[in-house]
């Protein structure tokens, strides 16, 4: 090998080493990028002129090391992991955030709508002095053995009215109730069919539908996410009724579609093929809502047993004890009625059985609709609703809404019992939790019907009222 060949291959060794030494330096650290997501809207929010809106993202993959950028117009607003919005005027305003870690970045578009706060007109429940009352229900059917109290609504008086019966002979018994009020005197007679003994009209199906087949009633309150408001799935019909409405929000339950139960104490009831039988262990059944870990809208969930065989649901229901059942923050016997307003675009106002006050604001944003008052219900000028009511723990406090979750037993709540795992998503339900009116265990050995209520009333501005959401309801196997 002669000297000039020597030198070539030294200077070529020394070049190939340079080049995998730039090559090695060139090759970035591998890991995971920044991920940006949000608790709520959708990185979409509607806020009021001077009003603040803390925009804070969860970012996956973040360290100590991590940039954040946040501009709005080309103009740098804010480097810290969060910023705090806030404009005079109208408008619609986009902020980009640019997440930055040691092994890539992210970016992400925030869509702030900013309206002038309206001068909100906020509706006032009537006073009603003329005597009336309204009962749950006129006809019932329970089986042998039970007892029922029947509480009505009464308005134009200060007095309570109740009665209470127990089932000890079959047949149809009239219980007459009474009220006088100065020269006002209020009569009704509520007929109670006795039935055989539960178990009598038991329906057992090997091959039994797992999912609710029929939809018997929907009855929601008055509500933002109602009468034409619709997310997924088909609307209901314009001008249909209630029957209509129950086929809509069976086809809704077939494709896992939301169903929005309005205000408190709107409900709808679903029925099975065959009795779902209460298990030794395990659960019974499942009710899919949507709820968040920023939003749950808890409902109250009662179940009924087909006691006269007629496959309807016009017989005594029971209340599934939840974590609060019994406590202060649950309420029994409770009633309120919704008066339908005299005009367009306006919101609901209530009144319960307790004497307190409330509305449901109108929420244009949301839904358009001139009135929040279904199509099947538009000749009643009132709506009352009976049944359980939990204490609301909404918050709303620089643009964001916050309604916590209780522990478990409730619908559309994101609990202990109610599971995110997309092939098992929902709630999942004991029947043995049923209780009787006085809060003792009914011992269902099986139910034919579930209802579910909305639970608590309230309202914020971002998210309107607080309403149930309902996607299925199916048995376990």
């Amino acid at each position: 090998m002669n000297r000039h060949t020597s030198s070539s291959l030294l200077f070529a060794a020394i070049a190939l080493c340079m080049a995998l030494c730039t090559a090695c330096s060139d090759e970035s650290p591998q890991g995971p990028a920044p991920v940006i997501t949000w608790k709520m809207s959708g990185a979409r929010f509607t806020i009021q002129t001077d009003e603040v809106l803390s925009l804070v993202p969860d970012i996956e993959n973040a360290d100590a090391q991590t940039t954040y950028l946040w501009t709005m117009d080309g103009e740098v607003v804010s480097t810290e992991d969060h910023y705090e919005f806030c404009q005079p005027e109208e408008g619609v305003y986009y902020v980009q955030l640019v997440v930055t870690n040691r092994f890539g970045e992210a970016q992400d578009e925030v869509k702030v709508t900013v309206k002038k706060a309206p001068e909100e007109v906020i509706p006032q429940a009537p006073e009603e002095t003329a005597l009336r009352w309204v009962f749950p229900f006129t006809e019932i059917n329970i089986p042998l053995g039970r007892d029922i109290m029947i509480r009505p609504m009464v308005f134009g008086s200060e007095k309570e009215v109740e009665k209470h019966f127990k089932a000890e002979e079959i047949g149809d018994h009239c219980l007459t109730f009474t009220l006088s009020e100065g020269s006002a005197t209020l009569k009704q007679d509520i007929i109670v069919h006795v039935c055989p003994s539960a178990g009598t009209y038991r329906r057992v199906k090997t091959n039994g539908q797992l999912m609710a087949n029929r939809i018997y009633e929907y009855k929601p309150a008055p509500g933002h996410q109602v009468n034409g408001f619709i997310i997924t799935g088909e609307a209901f019909p314009p001008g249909c009724t209630e029957e209509q409405a129950c086929d809509t929000v069976l086809k809704h339950f077939e494709r896992r579609w939301m169903t929005s139960l309005g205000g408190w104490g709107g409900y709808l009831v679903a029925g099975f093929d065959h009795s779902i039988p209460c298990h030794e262990t395990g659960y019974d059944f499942i009710i899919q809502g949507n709820p968040y870990d920023y939003q749950s809208e808890p409902g109250i969930i009662w179940v009924s047993q087909d006691v006269n065989g007629d496959g309807l649901p016009n017989d005594l229901w029971y209340e599934l004890a939840g974590s609060e059942y019994g406590n202060d923050n649950h309420t029994t016997s409770y009633a309120m009625t919704y008066y339908r307003p005299t005009q367009p675009n306006t919101g609901v106002a209530w009144r319960g059985n307790n004497r307190e006050t409330g509305y449901i604001p109108y929420m244009s944003y949301w839904n358009p609709a001139a009135y929040y008052w279904q199509d099947w219900q538009k000749e009643e000028e009132t709506l009352t609703f009976f049944g359980s009511r939990l204490k609301s723990y909404v918050t709303y406090e620089k643009g964001v809404s916050s309604m916590p979750p209780y522990a478990w037993g409730y619908a559309d709540n994101l609990g202990s019992d109610y599971s995110t795992d997309p092939e098992r998503k929902g709630g999942y339900y004991y029947i043995r939790n049923a209780r009787t009116w006085d809060g003792k265990p009914a011992a269902l050995e099986y139910i034919d019907f579930v209802k579910v209520q909305t639970a608590v009333t309230g309202h914020t501005p971002n998210l309107g009222d607080v309403s149930t959401e309902v996607f299925c309801i199916s048995a376990v196997e």
